[in-house]
Parts: structure tokens; C-alpha cells; sequence
């Protein structure tokens, strides 16, 4: 083989190591935050279940950003083919496929978001505009020391 071939399989070896490195530790990051609130006495599933959504919408958002600027940066190449290439209107083609598959999964984690919602907002009780004032109650310390 010869040196090229050997530098580029250890560059995509390195490459490799390092993704799945990242990984691995973020694996072990939540591993460590889950104990965590395991030993503070809070159910971790409760709190999983709230970063979901928010996650989900902005892997939808990324996704679907990317897939617009893709689709975008290569529409420019139906106006740069023959004529024999370019028979669909507005100069549409397969070269679009590479921006229009993230802009339609992102696009689909979008409104699986919202979809999935339960159907309350987090400030259901409060009027528009106010503050949501909680109740307490009041605790008499007072005279036990007689």
C-alpha cells in the first residue's frame, strides 16, 4: 500500500475514534447526572420526559435548517446543466435530494413536537399578562416554650 492510501485510512481511523469517543462519554455524563439525582431523592424519568420534547424540537429545527440551506446552495446547479438535464420547471432535479430529505425529516420532527404535546401550556392557571401567584400556608411557631 502505498502512503497515501495509509494516511487516509489513519485519518478516518482517528476519525472513528473520535466520534465514537464523544459518545461514549456523553453516555457516561448522563450516567453520572442520573445518580446524581438519584441520590438527591428525584425521579430521573420525570425530568427525561420534559427534555424530550425540547429535544426533539431542536434536532426538528437543526435538521430542517439544514436541509433549506442545502436545497438552497444547490438549486443554482439546474440553471448550470444542459438543457437535457433541466426539463422540470423552475429548473427542479435530483440534485435537490441531498436539501430536500433533511428539510422534510426535520420538518416531520417539527410536527411531531407539536403534535405530541399534551394539550396544556406550562401556565395554564394564569391569566394572560399575570403572574401565577401559588398559596402557602402560614406555620405558628409560636408558644411552646411555656
Amino acid at each position: 500500500m502505498s502512503s497515501s492510501v495509509l494516511a487516509a485510512l489513519l485519518g478516518w481511523l482517528i476519525a472513528l475514534v473520535i466520534f465514537f469517543g464523544c459518545i461514549v462519554l456523553l453516555r457516561y455524563i448522563q450516567h453520572r447526572e442520573r445518580m446524581a439525582l438519584i441520590v438527591r431523592g428525584i425521579d430521573p424519568n420525570t425530568l427525561r420526559k420534559e427534555r424530550r420534547g425540547a429535544g426533539v424540537l431542536r434536532a426538528g429545527l437543526i435538521t430542517a435548517m439544514v436541509g433549506l440551506a442545502l436545497t438552497v446552495g444547490l438549486y443554482p446547479i439546474g440553471f448550470m446543466l444542459p438543457q437535457s438535464f433541466t426539463a422540470a420547471p423552475f429548473h427542479f432535479g435530483p440534485w435537490l435530494l441531498p436539501g430536500l430529505i433533511p428539510l422534510g425529516v426535520g420538518s416531520a420532527l417539527v410536527i411531531s413536537y407539536y403534535l405530541g404535546q399534551d394539550g396544556h401550556l406550562p401556565h395554564q392557571g394564569a391569566k394572560s399578562g399575570e403572574p401565577e401567584v401559588k398559596e402557602h400556608t402560614e406555620i405558628d411557631l409560636g408558644s411552646d416554650t411555656e
